[in-house]
């Protein structure tokens, strides 16, 4: 009876550690294989023109943040940022980004809206703004997949109750 009460509180111990990986608590000069080990496949990686790769872990849908985690050319963490900040919106371009460039800078969306008299959709990404307020940001796309507005507004999960989120 010890032995296997020991061995569930051995199982519980590791769920409950296995759950504390964040992009967070990621440390610098890290590989790419122990990162993926903690977190997983990231929801993108993209090259950028310096040379490092970006790696990109989405908190959507409950979370509030997407964390992008910068490797150099030998493949080691040499930084991390919480890329859901309003100055990096700017990175979107109204009429020319698409919804891979989105995915690529933030990965999946919190919740994915039509709007079917204007036959466009939009992916809403919850975040907290400068000042802790919880706020969405709205890019909203074409047929073709191109963005055509992006609104920021305060987060509508905030006002709902929790039968609503079914």
């Amino acid at each position: 009876m010890l032995k296997k009460s020991l061995c569930l509180l051995g199982i519980g111990a590791v769920l409950i550690l296995g759950g504390c990986a964040h992009p967070q608590l990621i440390d610098m000069g890290q590989t790419r294989q122990s990162v993926v080990a903690e977190l997983g496949e990231p929801h993108a990686e993209t090259q950028m023109p310096d040379g490092t790769t970006r790696m990109t872990y989405s908190g959507q849908p409950f979370g509030q943040d997407v964390w992008w985690l910068f490797l150099d050319g030998s493949g080691k963490v040499v930084s991390r940022e919480q890329g859901l900040q309003e100055k990096y919106f700017s990175m979107i371009e109204i009429g020319k980004s698409t919804k891979d460039d989105v995915w690529a800078l933030w990965g999946p969306c919190a919740e994915e809206y039509y709007f079917r008299l204007v036959n466009e959709h939009a992916w809403m990404y919850r975040f907290k703004d400068f000042g802790g307020f919880d706020m969405a940001v709205w890019p909203q796309f074409d047929t073709k997949g191109v963005i055509r507005s992006m609104d920021v507004t305060t987060d509508p999960w905030k006002d709902r109750g929790p039968n609503d989120l079914n």
